[in-house]
């Protein structure tokens, strides 16, 4: 005679609208269920980074190699001057429903009101 096993969920109970089951209970916490895991390249594979072994981590990273891995910033020439890219407005002035699958706008005149995305911009000559 076999032992009865219970019918495996193949979905998670929030999948059937029951919200916050999984999070509320330790052994849903613990357990990992292959199809919900991580897919490998999903994830940063840090191998090779500092503090993956017990002593580095309890030392810190130095800093002077945290700041090796920064990127300088590239400075503008003081004779060139700095160029603000206009107000961004599409054809229809953003009013109504996008008939284009592309996005399309033009530069227009106004200089005021910029949003913090448009400040931002800026036109950079090839």
């Amino acid at each position: 005679m076999t032992e009865y096993e219970p019918e495996r969920r193949a979905t998670t109970p929030e999948d059937d609208g029951i919200p916050d089951l999984q999070d509320g209970t330790p052994q849903q916490q613990w357990a990992e269920d292959p199809q919900q895991m991580v897919l490998p390249g999903d994830r940063s594979m840090t191998l090779d980074e500092y503090g993956t072994t017990v002593e580095e981590m309890r030392q810190g990273e130095p800093l002077s190699r945290r700041l090796e891995r920064e990127e300088p910033e590239v400075p503008i020439p003081p004779n060139e001057p700095i160029e603000p890219a206009g107000r961004i407005v599409e054809d229809n002035e953003g009013i109504g429903p996008d008939t284009e699958k592309d996005a399309v706008a033009h530069e227009t005149a106004d200089e005021s009101g910029f949003t913090a995305e448009e400040s931002a911009m800026h036109i950079e000559r090839e």
